[in-house]
């Protein structure tokens, strides 16, 4: 498996980024620490927003046709 193919690197950010902080605010929250575990989830999920946008999405040339 190549990691140095886009699409393979996109779906482990987006994954990696979303199903660690579910699992950390799972954590949490069973241990007791509900507030705390939303926070890690919505940081977690924020950063891996930000970085989808700022790796794939930012340089994408979005103009439509010149009239």
């Amino acid at each position: 498996m190549d990691l140095s193919d886009d699409r393979l690197q996109f779906a482990a950010l987006l994954g990696g980024g979303v199903v660690c902080s579910g699992l950390a605010d799972f954590a949490l929250a069973r241990a007791g620490y509900t507030d705390v575990g939303a926070v890690v989830w919505a940081v977690g999920y924020l950063t891996t927003m930000l970085l989808i946008w700022y790796i794939w999405v930012r340089p994408l040339d979005l103009t439509g046709p010149d009239p």
